[in-house]
């Protein structure tokens, strides 16, 4: 059902598109597909070997097995209070926010977890290494700010690289977790973290202030996604660049799916598992793009040089985008009219 559904969903023009890039012909950048998929190879091999260092046997100040049980303890553990919900809104709020759920696959060495993200921290960041003009080069000894972060999976492969991450989790549950991975693996003088929503940073503190933004499997959580955008502009040294990953929809003109948090809390059961009384549900998009409404979005947020790609094997959508300089934006209607 669900591939019917797709190619219902599909233009012929991105059906043939599809079918190119899988028998034949070159890609973007003159590779062939087989070219494309040992490049990619590549790239994760070596993304996944520079993750591996943060095992137990490079930890700081910390014993193993210490190190070990804080983890263990904070796994599946409930905790609304944290996050300052009230009683009477809790029925609302999204399973992930209330429930801990580990965020991407880590192999620590003396033990593993496995996380509902699976590799993808790898596979995003491989994907952003194919289609973009950067290399892993580009992050050495740059200033990053990576948009929600979870367990801190982007958060390390990001210092593996040479960058100097701050990083913002709007779960404080999230953010707690973080701090002690980068304080157990004696990070503290490359990569911080602060429990911010992205809201937040639409302040002087933040502005002109990083070189590159990583906001990969953020942006369709977002119920206000352009100002979200004109935040990390303005968050950006001139030249600096967006690397933006997210759900969307694969349909050539520019629009938009709405779903919303009650699309997944008026159901107890949804496709790909999760049930409510174990608060593990997935979901609880806003806004899912298409390519072409990611990229108008982009530009009137100011960014330029903007490019997006449709990954087919996924089903994901990828961007970038870049500021050459400071231009303003259009505040009727704006949501937030005092920004920069």
């Amino acid at each position: 059902m669900s591939i019917v559904k797709e190619i219902y969903n599909t233009t012929p023009k991105q059906i043939v598109d599809s079918l190119k890039r899988r028998l034949g012909g070159t890609e973007e950048g003159g590779l062939s597909p087989r070219e494309t998929r040992m490049k990619l190879k590549r790239l994760k091999q070596e993304l996944l070997k520079r993750f591996k260092r943060y095992n137990t046997n490079n930890l700081k100040d910390i014993d193993g097995n210490d190190f070990r049980t804080f983890i263990d303890s904070e796994i599946d553990h409930i905790d609304s209070a944290i996050e300052g919900y009230s009683p009477e809104e809790l029925d609302r709020q999204r399973d992930l926010s209330v429930k801990f759920h580990w965020g991407h696959n880590h192999d620590f060495g003396d033990f593993s977890i496995k996380g509902r993200m699976g590799n993808r921290h790898i596979n995003v960041f491989a994907n952003f290494l194919s289609y973009f003009p950067i290399t892993i080069e580009s992050f050495e000894d740059k200033q990053v700010f990576d948009i929600g972060c979870w367990t801190g999976g982007t958060t390390l492969l990001l210092d593996s690289l040479g960058a100097n991450v701050f990083a913002i989790e709007e779960v404080k549950k999230y953010s707690r977790m973080v701090e002690f991975l980068i304080k157990s693996f004696g990070l503290e003088e490359s990569s911080t973290v602060r429990p911010l929503s992205l809201y937040s940073c639409n302040s002087d503190e933040f502005k002109n202030r990083f070189d590159i933004v990583s906001f990969p499997g953020v942006i369709y959580h977002l119920s206000d996604p352009v100002l979200a955008l004109r935040i990390l502009y303005n968050s950006l040294r001139a030249d600096g660049i967006v690397l933006i990953e997210s759900a969307g929809i694969n349909v050539d003109d520019s629009l938009c799916k709405f779903e919303g948090p009650l699309f997944r809390l008026d159901r107890t059961r949804i496709i790909g598992g999760g049930k409510k009384e174990n608060l593990n549900r997935g979901g609880w998009n806003w806004f899912l793009p298409s390519p072409s409404a990611l990229s108008r979005m982009m530009k009137e947020a100011g960014f330029d040089h903007i490019q997006t790609n449709w990954d087919y094997r996924r089903g994901r959508l990828y961007g970038y985008g870049k500021k050459s300089t400071q231009v303003g934006i259009c505040k009727a209607g704006l949501s937030v009219q005092d920004i920069d």
